[in-house]
């Protein structure tokens, strides 16, 4: 069968993929936030989906707040922008929340067939389906609750938008290409700029009517940007200072920045030194978790789509994002893969795609050996995949040990207050509260050793307990601790 008669298939691959990054998600993640940040977005999500904005502040909520929740002019709220939770209100609101990254994991499977498909042809097509469907980068963050796999549908949509644009000239693709790139900026911002700032050039330079084809653009960005600023303003009373910002280990550049964590006061340093390491690594982790050899075939595939008019605005992206993130003082946490750079997958497997197609394409040895290394790739990708399952499974369980004995011991009407890791989960990653702390049957709070009474009496009503690990035996347990507020 021709690649040009069987189109039908990109459904099948679209389903398999959902289903795998859904299999992945229940049966080895556990469908747990395995990161401070899935908890933040699950939060916002949480408060958007009971149409608010913010949440008021508990009284107790110094002990109650984990990392990238902020407590703000008595308001709680996620440092993140707006686009990602709001996808995934819909998600809570309809009880699909474990369904809306894998659902994207398939979206993201067609979109990228068709900018393949009408960028070089169905063979190439297929051959970027495949790169990024058979990623265990790609199938493990479908699995979980990061914002990436949304972002790399916006950055994929507003592809395919220019690329309609550029071949029929309707305006109408224009003012749809602004309205994704901009919904793509309200769900990672930086990301947003880095990757589609070269296609949009590339799709002005080509337009023929320059100023129309920039009009409808802007037209379609202003929605989602007015509800990116509106949301900022919501948030910090300013239009252009994200939430985000209001912490400083999250702003941009290089200098030092000032840590803090109740009485503990840091200092810590970014600079060009540790911006090289951080790319190294991430570099690193780019071979080592994409299909295998992609960022090396996408760089061939750079080299022969050279004098393509859209090839080398991909290319040029997925660069800038990768330098555009050595302004980041962050690795990213706990990831699968180096996750800042996931959403130029799209662009890496097309320019991959463009490379293989060459090999395919060429004399009848080459084209065997081609065949026999994607066989043996996608082997290996498999194999990478079992021993991933087996890593995260067990770090997942681990991380749930908090968790488990809380159901163990069927507590009701509880504060445990968190005074171990869990695993390698630190304490912070582990105070994880509803919106709505009182309506909690379990309410988890820092430890804070003598402070803790200041918890212990605004909540008379609640039996507490004491999260620990034994330094001689290494078990965790549950300790019910009494108020020394009587003494």
């Amino acid at each position: 069968m021709s690649f040009r008669h069987c189109h039908w298939l990109i459904g099948w691959a679209a389903a398999a993929a959902a289903l795998a990054a859904y299999g992945i998600s229940a049966l080895v993640l556990q469908h747990f936030p395995n990161s401070a940040d899935e908890h933040a977005y699950r939060f916002q999500a949480r408060v958007l989906a009971q149409g608010q904005v913010t949440v008021p502040a508990h009284p107790g909520q110094e002990f109650l707040n984990p990392f990238y929740i902020l407590t703000h002019h008595g308001r709680v709220f996620s440092i993140f922008p707006p686009g990602w939770p709001l996808v995934l209100a819909l998600g809570v609101r309809t009880g699909l929340e474990d369904w809306i990254n894998p659902g994207l994991a398939a979206a993201a499977i067609v979109v990228l067939y068709r900018i393949g498909k009408l960028l070089c042809g169905p063979r190439e097509a297929w051959l970027a389906v495949l790169f990024m469907g058979a990623s265990t980068f790609f199938l493990w963050n479908s699995a979980s609750y990061f914002s990436h796999p949304a972002c790399l549908v916006g950055v994929l949509l507003t592809a395919w938008f220019l690329l309609q644009a550029d071949r029929a000239g309707y305006p109408g693709w224009a003012v749809m290409a602004g309205a994704a790139s901009s919904w793509t900026f309200s769900v990672r911002e930086l990301t947003a700029v880095l990757l589609l700032l070269a296609p949009v050039l590339a799709a002005v330079y080509r337009s023929p009517r320059r100023m129309r084809f920039l009009g409808g653009f802007l037209l379609g960005a202003l929605p989602g940007l007015l509800l990116y600023v509106g949301y900022n303003a919501e948030l910090t009373g300013r239009w252009f200072y994200p939430a985000r910002y209001l912490l400083e280990s999250e702003r941009l550049g290089f200098g030092e920045r000032r840590i803090t964590l109740f009485d503990y006061v840091e200092i810590q340093t970014y600079g060009a030194r540790e911006a090289v390491n951080h790319l190294a690594r991430n570099l690193g982790r780019l071979l080592l978790w994409t299909f295998p050899g992609l960022p090396l075939l996408a760089v061939l595939g750079a080299w022969q789509g050279r004098h393509d008019p859209w090839l080398p605005s991909f290319g040029a992206a997925v660069v800038l994002l990768i330098l555009g993130y050595c302004l980041y003082p962050s690795e990213g946490g706990n990831q699968y893969g180096p996750r800042f750079y996931y959403e130029s997958l799209g662009f890496l497997s097309l320019l991959g795609a463009r490379g293989v197609a060459g090999i395919l394409g060429g004399e009848s040895r080459w084209r065997r050996v081609g065949w026999a290394g994607l066989c043996v790739a996608m082997g290996f990708s498999l194999i990478a995949g079992i021993i991933q399952s087996r890593f995260y499974y067990r770090q997942v369980y681990e991380r749930r040990n908090l968790e488990r004995l809380v159901a163990y011991h069927r507590l009701e009407q509880a504060v445990v207050f968190v005074g171990a890791p869990s695993g390698d989960m630190t304490q912070g990653d582990l105070i994880r509260n509803a919106p709505d702390p009182d309506s909690a049957a379990v309410i988890y709070a820092w430890d804070r050793g003598e402070k803790n009474d200041q918890l212990m009496k605004l909540m008379p009503e609640r039996v507490f307990y004491l999260f620990r690990q034994d330094p001689g035996s290494g078990v965790f347990y549950l300790r019910q601790c009494a108020s020394r507020l009587g003494e």
